[in-house]
């Protein structure tokens, strides 16, 4: 049960786990797009991972909220956050941004000592602000092609290069060489925690984008793929693009991240489109 519970929740880790409905309209996905050439079987599991969606992690995620409010939440987060700066550093100084890569030394040394261990972003207070890198993209830099576009249950969007870059971003992970105990129940927990903190922080971002989508899967694919080569090419995301990656909330006046006290939106779904829920 606890691995099935961890499956369940590893997608959210990539995109929040966008909620989708069936296409009925099987003659949009004879052609494969290109990029695409497993587009239906793409489209089976985009549709699967939504009924996951509203059935499982929804549910789930209001439960996190209730247990998590306000600082608590919040600490969560930065900490989750500050995980991840190792792995930015690394790629930053493998794309030879060096310059680049002192932000996230800069932050995770901040954070882990006057933020005890990342529970408060005392960094982004002082105006050193996150930012996400990972290998995939550290690969098309040096001239790496994406491959074949997939969704995978439970997953998300990604590429068989991304796929790749994720593996390796898991090795920077400071808890991945940590020594500590109860180590297997730790990284389970962080695993669920993560999925849901991240499903909060983009709820609202993946519903603005998909919930008047004419073809919701067609849309998500095209955001993910503008999103990882505006990273590859310079860093120039289109400011209507969320991050697939490392989400994080809007930083306040104290250097902790938004308020995730409001309820999510609620699904408005209809027949043959996509609902989307609302962020924190």
């Amino acid at each position: 049960m606890r691995g099935y519970a961890i499956a369940v929740l590893l997608g959210t880790s990539l995109i929040g786990c966008a909620p989708i409905t069936r296409v009925t309209n099987s003659s949009s996905i004879v052609a494969p797009s290109p990029g695409d050439p497993w587009e239906r079987p793409n489209r089976v599991a985009y549709a699967f991972q939504g009924l996951l969606e509203r059935h499982v992690i929804r549910p789930g995620a209001k439960l996190y909220r209730w247990l998590t409010p306000g600082p608590i939440g919040r600490g969560l987060h930065n900490a989750l956050v500050n995980l991840s700066e190792p792995a930015a550093f690394l790629n930053d100084v493998l794309q030879c941004k060096f310059k680049r890569a002192g932000i996230p030394a800069k932050r995770f040394i901040m954070n882990s000592t006057v933020g005890l261990l990342g529970l408060f972003d005392v960094a982004a207070h002082a105006g050193v602000m996150h930012h996400n890198n990972e290998f995939g993209v550290t690969l098309g830099t040096y001239g790496v092609a994406p491959g074949p576009y997939l969704y995978l249950p439970l997953v998300g969007p990604s590429t068989f290069r991304d796929l790749l870059g994720s593996g390796v971003d898991f090795l920077a992970d400071p808890m991945h060489w940590a020594s500590y105990h109860d180590r297997a129940k730790a990284s389970d927990t962080r695993l669920v925690v993560s999925g849901f903190d991240t499903y909060l922080t983009t709820e609202a971002q993946v519903h603005a984008l998909l919930s008047d989508a004419v073809d919701p899967y067609a849309t998500l694919r095209s955001v993910y793929l503008q999103s990882k080569q505006g990273e590859i090419d310079g860093g120039s995301v289109p400011a209507n693009l969320p991050d697939f990656d490392t989400p994080v909330a809007p930083v306040d006046s104290t250097g902790s991240v938004g308020d995730r006290s409001a309820e999510p939106a609620k699904s408005t779904e209809q027949p043959g489109q996509a609902a989307a829920g609302g962020n924190p």
